[in-house]
């Protein structure tokens, strides 16, 4: 939840102050939405002529401010809608097998099917095979999604007749559960290896009688066998693991598509997000004003003002982020649903 967008969403000043004791920023005056901490109606003016660290000031609150931004829009959201997503956390794949499983294709993987479900992510972070033979085996991921851009294959190195595996660099591997450029009714991965003509463990993606696995509430995993790594036309597909397991969990970018307004058709919306962390920002300034030693020295504020101000922006600014909560635009994320209707049911007493 970096959201770099909303570094540049409002700007300090859009003018240059003389009577600030510390230098200006480089960049101050940028705004991608035209507001800024000292606007007049919504920022705070009551720092114009004051000998103050003013540039220091109007940073750090804007600072504070995005932060704060971000935890509270996601608080009142969480008031109105549960989360989508199942907390799965664990293995595509079963880590027990009954012998090994005979095949006539040389690449073996797992294949994740999904819906768009915008937000969405699967993250990888291991990779273990089950073969009967030790080696080092290269897994590499593809997509039925044109844009997919394949990360580099993984080499699992291999001991034979267990599960072992490797895990994936840095942070895994993230799969969107979504796409905006995959023309088909399914968005696939296709996550292969070549089997050097070693014989997979028989391994099942299911058990006790086909029990519904977490996973399956965002894709579906079956397990292939074909004559490359992306199957899409050929190959066999079976509820059987075919020597893999995939060790992941499932992650929602919870607040990303704020960052997406501007190409969704959001720019009123995204609009009163500047405003919000405008009124927050300023409000912030005015707190850090009535704490610092030289109020009233060498300006023309003073703490009733400053403390006007800020509860004005404070209740502007709460009001604001219940009402974003209330109105995200429709199809900008599928990670929250609504809660479910509470029903009071009344029966006759019996005395």
């Amino acid at each position: 939840m970096s959201l770099t967008c909303l570094d540049t969403l409002i700007g300090l000043s859009a003018v240059s102050h003389d009577c600030f004791t510390d230098d200006e920023p480089e960049g101050f005056a940028t705004s991608d939405s035209g507001y800024y901490i000292t606007d007049q109606d919504f920022g705070i003016t009551l720092m114009d002529g004051s000998a103050v660290d003013g540039w220091t000031i109007l940073a750090a609150a804007r600072e504070q401010a995005i932060r704060e931004f971000k935890t509270d829009l996601l608080a009142a959201i969480r008031t109105r809608f549960d989360s989508y997503v199942s907390p799965f956390n664990g293995y595509v794949g079963k880590l027990k097998f009954t012998g090994t499983k005979t095949v006539q294709n040389d690449f073996l993987g797992i294949r994740l099917r999904t819906k768009r479900q915008k937000g969405l992510r699967f993250v990888l972070e291991k990779c273990l095979l089950g073969l009967n033979t030790s080696g080092t085996y290269s897994v590499t991921i593809t997509s039925n999604d044109p844009l997919f851009v394949s990360p580099a294959a993984l080499n699992v190195v291999h001991t034979a007749n267990t599960f072992n595996g490797t895990v994936w660099p840095s942070t895994g591997i993230s799969l969107p559960l979504w796409s905006d450029s995959c023309d088909e009714d399914w968005l696939e991965y296709y996550i292969a290896f070549d089997r050097n003509g070693a014989t997979p463990l028989n391994n099942s993606l299911t058990c006790c009688n086909n029990k519904r696995q977490d996973w399956a509430s965002h894709f579906a995993a079956s397990g292939f066998s074909a004559d490359s790594n992306t199957p899409e036309t050929t190959g066999s597909f079976s509820s059987d693991g075919h020597g893999m397991s995939l060790k992941g969990y499932m992650t929602c970018e919870t607040l990303d598509w704020i960052c997406e307004l501007e190409t969704l058709n959001g720019l009123d919306f995204r609009d009163a997000i500047a405003r919000n962390i405008q009124q927050r920002a300023a409000a912030i300034a005015c707190a850090m004003l009535l704490e610092s030693p030289k109020i009233g020295v060498g300006g023309n504020f003073n703490a009733s003002l400053l403390t006007d101000r800020r509860n004005f922006l404070n209740g502007r600014y709460s009001e604001n982020t219940k009402w974003i909560s209330e109105n995200i635009p429709k199809g900008v994320t599928d990670c929250f649903k609504c809660k479910p209707i509470n029903k009071f049911h009344t029966s006759k007493l019996l005395v």
